[in-house]
């Protein structure tokens, strides 16, 4: 990509508009600036002209960050977690991402998950896929405000994230994958407050948290009464054909060794 020098005109502008609405912007904000010198039209134009130069990286239609480094035009040191949340301020971020946000994976990632109380899509920017993933508003709680690179991005608490795991991806990977950072983070986690968020979730969810800590010889009584009287089953993955009668679950002995 070819990259030119701003005019001074252009980079006091993204300057200010740095200044009254941070690095990533809408057109709209970009034109509330820029009327001064242009008309909308012309504005159009600009945005177009530093969009292809560099200065602006479009993430979606009308919705841009600023490229403030000289040096390195690039969008390098824009967290994607950032670009998420400006492509939906609905949203945290959960899954395996914000496992290792926690420090509790440390494979590279090329796909960021996020939950969100709207509608699901899927963006490609660059080139990473970001995925919202749309739960029940009941269910949209559990993560906090941290700050990022550029502005502030919603993380899940890793209690919310082995919840969001099991309730968006039931197969042997992710059970596995729970268990794992269960057992080998468990001063890590707060149970009552994992046993808290479960209960909110559908039966499939409980029953799973209340198996997984039983073995790690959390108390469950709590739990226990959610599911009490239930006479339906559940099961940890399609093929799991173990029964635990407590729990009234199906699982697979291979992934809690």
């Amino acid at each position: 990509m070819k990259h030119t020098i701003l005019s001074q005109f252009d980079a006091k502008m993204l300057e200010e508009t740095i200044v009254r609405y941070g690095r990533i912007v809408t057109f709209d904000q970009l034109k509330q600036i820029f009327k001064s010198k242009y008309s909308v039209g012309e504005t159009k134009n600009r945005v177009s002209a530093l969009a292809k130069t560099g200065w602006l990286v479009r993430i979606k239609k009308g919705l841009y960050v600023i490229i403030t480094d000289l040096g390195s035009l690039a969008v390098n040191d824009i967290s994607l977690y950032v670009i998420a949340g400006a492509l939906n301020r609905n949203s945290y971020i959960s899954f395996e991402n914000a496992l290792q946000y926690h420090g509790m994976f440390d494979q590279m990632l090329t796909t960021v998950g996020a939950v969100t109380s709207e509608r699901a899509r899927k963006y490609i920017f660059k080139d990473a896929e970001i995925r919202f993933f749309k739960i029940k508003r009941k269910l949209y709680f559990g993560f906090v405000q941290e700050r990022a690179d550029i502005g502030l991005v919603n993380i899940a608490c890793k209690e919310k994230v082995i919840l969001d795991i099991l309730y968006f991806r039931s197969n042997a990977y992710y059970a596995g994958l729970v268990w794992e950072k269960l057992k080998e983070y468990k001063s890590e986690f707060d149970f009552d407050l994992l046993k808290n968020y479960a209960g909110k979730f559908n039966l499939d969810v409980i029953r799973q948290i209340g198996f997984f800590l039983d073995r790690l010889g959390v108390d469950t009584g709590d739990l226990a009464k959610l599911i009490k009287g239930k006479s339906s089953y559940s099961r940890m993955t399609k093929d799991a054909g173990d029964f635990n009668s407590k729990w009234r679950i199906y699982f697979d002995r291979s992934l809690i060794r």
